[in-house]
C-alpha cells in the first residue's frame, strides 16, 4: 500500500520524468479513441517547455508555445513522446500545402476565410452547374518516392452544398503525367478530413513520385446547381515506419475550438489526470 507521503513523492517525480517532449495541434473533429496513433489532421507540433504537477487537481501538466506566425483554429491536441519520429527520415509525416493566400499561388479560385481552420484563409472553387473548376499550384518540387504505398495523403476541406459530383486532388510531374485521388461521397457537406493510401492513386501517363512539380485540386458540379468547396490543408502521414520510442501518448478533442490569431504567441497546456 502506498503511504500518505509516498503518493506526493511519486507525483513530484512524475513531473521530472521525460514522459512527453512535444504537443501537436490539429483541426480534425473525430472523437478520441485509445487506438489512435496520430491526430486526425495535424498542422504542427511544438516542444514542451514546461512540465509540472498540479497537486490540487492531481494533474500532470505539459506546456508548449505556438509561435506568432501560425494562425489556426485548434480542434484537437496530442501529446507526443518525441518532437518527430526519426525512423521516416526525410519522408516522415508533414504538411504539403495549406491553401493559404499569404504562402501560395494558385492558378484559379478565390480565397475565403469563412470555413478556414488552417492559416488565414482557404482556396475556394465554385464551378457552376455541370461545370468543372481546377486550380494548380506549380513551380514546386516534391520528392515523395521514399514514402511507401501504405503512407496516406490526408485532405481537409469544407463542402458547402450537395451539388458536388466529384472532388479530386492530383500530384503532377507535368501536364500529361500525374497521379489522381478521388474523394468518396463528395455530396457530404461540412468540414471533412479524408485519407487516401498512396497505393490507391490512379496514374495518367508515366508520372514520377520522385519529381512532383505541381499540386492540383478539382471540383465537378452536378447538374443541380453550382458547387462550393473550400480546400484547407493537405499532408502526408508516414504510416508504416516503426519507431517504438515515438508514440502519441494522449489525444484530446476540445469541447470548444481555440482560435490562435496571427501575430500572437500563445501558450497551450495539456494535462493528464493521475489517480494514485
Amino acid at each position: 500500500m502506498l503511504t500518505d507521503l509516498g503518493k506526493p513523492h511519486i507525483k513530484r517525480r512524475l513531473a521530472t520524468i521525460d514522459i512527453a517532449r512535444a504537443i501537436g495541434i490539429g483541426v480534425g473533429g473525430v472523437a478520441e479513441s485509445a487506438a489512435h496513433t496520430k491526430l486526425e489532421f495535424e498542422v504542427d507540433r511544438f516542444p514542451i517547455t514546461l512540465q509540472s504537477y498540479d497537486f490540487v487537481n492531481n494533474l500532470l501538466i505539459f506546456k508548449a508555445t505556438v509561435p506568432q506566425e501560425l494562425p489556426i483554429k485548434i480542434y484537437e491536441v496530442g501529446l507526443f513522446s518525441q518532437p518527430q519520429s526519426t525512423s521516416g527520415g526525410e519522408f516522415t509525416s508533414r504538411m504539403l500545402t495549406q491553401f493559404d493566400s499569404n504562402l501560395e499561388t494558385w492558378s484559379a479560385g478565390a480565397f475565403n476565410s469563412t470555413n478556414t481552420r488552417i492559416g488565414i484563409d482557404s482556396l475556394r472553387l465554385t464551378p457552376s452547374a455541370s461545370a468543372t473548376t481546377t486550380a494548380l499550384m506549380s513551380d514546386i518540387f516534391l520528392d515523395l518516392s521514399g514514402n511507401s504505398a501504405a503512407d496516406t495523403f490526408v485532405l481537409a476541406f469544407n463542402n458547402t452544398n450537395a451539388n458536388v459530383a466529384n472532388i479530386r486532388f492530383r500530384f503532377k510531374t507535368d501536364a500529361s503525367n500525374y497521379y489522381t485521388f478521388t474523394v468518396a461521397s463528395p455530396t457530404t457537406t461540412g468540414y471533412r478530413v479524408v485519407s487516401h493510401a498512396k497505393s490507391t492513386a490512379t496514374a495518367t501517363g508515366t508520372p514520377s513520385w520522385a519529381n512532383i512539380t505541381g499540386i492540383e485540386v478539382e471540383v465537378v458540379a452536378t447538374g443541380g446547381g453550382s458547387a462550393t468547396v473550400d480546400f484547407d490543408g493537405l499532408r502526408i502521414e508516414d504510416i508504416d515506419s516503426i519507431n517504438p520510442d515515438f508514440v502519441m501518448v494522449s489525444r484530446e478533442l476540445l469541447a470548444s475550438p481555440i482560435t490562435k490569431l496571427e501575430g500572437r504567441v500563445q501558450d497551450i497546456e495539456y494535462s493528464l489526470a493521475v489517480t494514485i
